[in-house]
């Protein structure tokens, strides 16, 4: 084994530690989030097989998932595949409802996308295919985005790691060109069906991938490639059977944050998909892209490789065309978040690592690789104090001075599994009994004829809740002067004590 081959080694295994490394420092230091303790709570209090007398599968939406519901109802009332549940499910019920075991899947997927680029940055046989693979692994694992959300216990890890996985087969199939087209491996379709498991955005993504691989299969009437289609789409169609209700009903708005006109969706597209990608790193790939053809025109040298240039513009048509179409969808649903783009950044990383593997001085790589590394530092180190909402010491808070006589009231009904987590996790018993919960300002009557007969209530609540709450305490507020708020992050907690 050559020197240079040990020091490839090593370089590649110091920067899967480094991302690993980031990736599990605070996976277990903040509380879990609100979307995070909607998964742990399907997870937790959603058993596989029906109680007596509850059918096993019933088509419901999220706003009516009930007590006796199974996994299979809960998850098909809600708007996202349930691979990223399941596993969580498995984690739970090995390691118990901890913040730990509620990302650990998020976590391993990651660590799992880092392990994937850094074997094949290692042992593919082409000189050119490793360096670029090994920019690509530099940027996974220091990629802000990627970092925080391999610590959130939803599906949004889960997803960019497989897809990344699969699409890393893809784009090695396909480098050739369409001269040198092969079907998918079973490997690939596998990634790929987990993939679309774990998230519709992932699953439009391998439609925008594998849409090449159905035209040459088309063309060459290749048996093996549609077998291997059909294959993943046969899978994944059974569960497009059992969510359509919920398909269409999200995409009615049955879950919207906010309408969004045209206007509003472009404006939040082209704000939210360069932040997720992270603006400092495509300016410098820019920068150097720009600066490489201003050197190779001066010097007369070939501007670009040809299979570079097909390459970049494959990789950059297909990120605009997933992020128009991700765009269009959250803006259906009436969501809007950067994360709705992050299951692109693994071709984003890719498609930088073709530009940066054009620098053949090695102090210019060493300079490259400093640059990104110190654009990274400050939104690595902003990470663990970024704002969250703080479920955790919330619930603490309210349970101090509570006893079991004392009532827990929350804003908007379908959110009690939500608060339920907590409180039983530090009260050792079942709440459900115990927990009131207003949806509209016009319960507010029936709401405290619950609560009139206990001497201290109280209040769990996120802070888009504080009308709700606000309009119990006007109706019957007077027989419970004491009241106390203590703030927390994106949520309060309340005690209302009679004298």
């Amino acid at each position: 084994m050559s020197l240079s081959f040990r020091g490839c080694g090593a370089a590649l295994f110091l920067l899967v530690a480094v991302g690993l490394g980031l990736r599990l420092q605070n996976v277990d230091q903040k509380g879990l989030g609100a979307d995070e303790l909607f998964s742990l709570a399907i997870a937790q209090y959603y058993p596989f097989a029906p109680v007596e007398g509850r059918p096993l599968y019933r088509r419901t939406d999220v706003l009516h998932i009930g007590d006796g519901d199974t996994f299979l109802t809960a998850k098909a009332a809600e708007q996202s595949p349930p691979l990223n549940d399941l596993l969580e499910k498995a984690s739970v019920s090995l390691l118990g409802p901890t913040e730990l075991a509620s990302r650990l899947p998020a976590v391993l997927a990651a660590g799992a996308l880092l392990l994937w680029y850094g074997w094949f940055a290692w042992r593919h046989p082409d000189p050119y295919v490793r360096r670029v693979l090994t920019w690509s692994l530099l940027l996974l694992a220091l990629y802000p985005a990627l970092i925080i959300y391999a610590n959130d216990a939803r599906t949004y890890s889960i997803g960019v790691s497989t897809v990344g996985m699969a699409g890393l087969l893809w784009m090695l199939r396909w480098r050739d060109g369409w001269r040198a087209w092969e079907p998918p491996g079973w490997a690939e379709i596998g990634l790929f069906t987990l993939a679309c498991y774990s998230h519709y955005n992932a699953a439009m993504l391998v439609s925008l991938l594998l849409l090449g691989d159905v035209v040459m299969t088309t063309k060459l009437r290749s048996g093996k490639g549609w077998g291997r289609l059909l294959a993943l789409g046969l899978v994944f169609s059974v569960w497009l059977v059992l969510n359509a209700h919920t398909i269409v009903f999200t995409s009615e708005g049955g879950v919207a944050w906010a309408q969004m006109g045209a206007a509003d969706r472009v404006r939040l597209t082209l704000k939210q998909a360069p932040e997720v990608m992270f603006p400092y790193w495509l300016a410098l790939a820019t920068a150097v892209f720009v600066g490489l053809l201003i050197v190779r025109r001066l010097s007369g040298a070939l501007l670009w490789p040809a299979n570079g240039v097909v390459r970049l513009s494959v990789l950059a048509a297909l990120t605009l065309l997933y992020v128009a179409f991700a765009g269009l969808i959250a803006a259906k649903a009436g969501m809007a978040h950067p994360r709705y783009y992050i299951f692109v950044l693994p071709f984003v990383a890719v498609m930088m690592g073709l530009v940066f593997a054009e620098i053949r001085q090695r102090w210019l790589m060493a300079g490259a690789a400093l640059t990104l590394a110190a654009l990274a530092v400050p939104a690595i180190r902003a990470i663990p104090s970024m704002p969250y909402e703080d479920f955790r010491a919330m619930t603490l808070y309210g349970v101090q001075a509570s006893d079991s006589d004392t009532l827990f009231l929350y804003p908007w009904v379908p959110n009690r599994n939500t608060y339920r987590v907590y409180l039983e996790r530090y009260l050792g018993v079942d709440v459900r009994s115990r927990m009131v919960g207003i949806s509209v300002p016009q319960d507010a009557t029936e709401v405290c004829g619950r609560l009139t007969s206990r001497s201290n209530v109280v209040v769990l609540a996120h802070d888009s809740g504080k009308s709700l709450i606000d309009a119990v305490y006007a109706a019957c507020g007077a027989q419970w002067p004491q009241r106390h708020r203590e703030q927390f992050i994106a949520v309060f907690a309340e005690h209302w004590k009679a004298p």
